[in-house]
């Protein structure tokens, strides 16, 4: 005698919503995966962009502590700026007479339509010269501001400055730096640093 008991086994409309499940939630994995590399790529590019901001900050920090205030040129007052600075640095005393290193020279330098570079050199335009590059991602104007309009449009007190600009108040000098580089979707992401060191007397 055969029995009234359904067969064994899943209806269409069983496979049905199960595959929408599947696929709904295969959706969702998805997505937080692709948002957590997504965060991961973006974090990795802003510690990078990080780094290389803090490490020219603190050389070129470090080379003008050395300088003697009295050997430094280029720096302007605000509301102006520049952005270069000589300096010789300041080795000493020798029979009463300050010991002066050979001449050096922090510059930005432009290289493409809207970025440029931060170049250190020693002993410029002689035969020993020395030239090294302390970052190749620095922008044409310095965050938020404007080139050429004689504005100070991001209120630090200075006029049109570049992406590296240098101020200078006695024996004071004020360093303000911009690194910008292209994230992987297509973005400029600027950071900036100021900071304030002194030379030496």
């Amino acid at each position: 005698m055969r029995g009234n008991g359904r067969s064994s086994g899943f209806t269409l409309v069983e496979v049905v919503i199960a595959s929408a499940i599947f696929v709904l939630l295969s959706i969702n994995v998805w997505m937080v995966t692709k948002a957590g590399r997504s965060a991961a790529a973006t974090g990795t590019f802003m510690m990078t962009l990080e780094d290389e901001l803090h490490l020219t900050v603190d050389r070129i920090s470090l080379a003008l502590m050395a300088a003697d205030s009295s050997a430094v040129d280029g720096p302007a007052m605000k509301p102006l700026s520049s952005e270069s600075v000589s300096y010789q640095a300041n080795l000493g005393l020798e029979d009463g007479q300050v010991v002066h290193g050979p001449l050096e020279e922090i510059q930005w330098i432009p290289v493409a339509t809207e970025d440029g570079r931060i170049v250190w050199r020693e002993r410029p335009s002689e035969v020993e010269e020395r030239e090294m590059t302390w970052s190749n991602a620095v922008p044409q104007a310095y965050e938020d501001a404007v080139a050429g309009n004689g504005i100070d449009d991001n209120l630090n007190e200075i006029e049109d400055e570049r992406g590296l600009a240098f101020t200078m108040e006695g024996a004071r000098v004020d360093i303000h730096v911009t690194v910008e580089r292209v994230d992987e979707h297509g973005r400029r992401r600027p950071l900036s640093r100021t900071t304030q060191i002194t030379c030496r007397n």
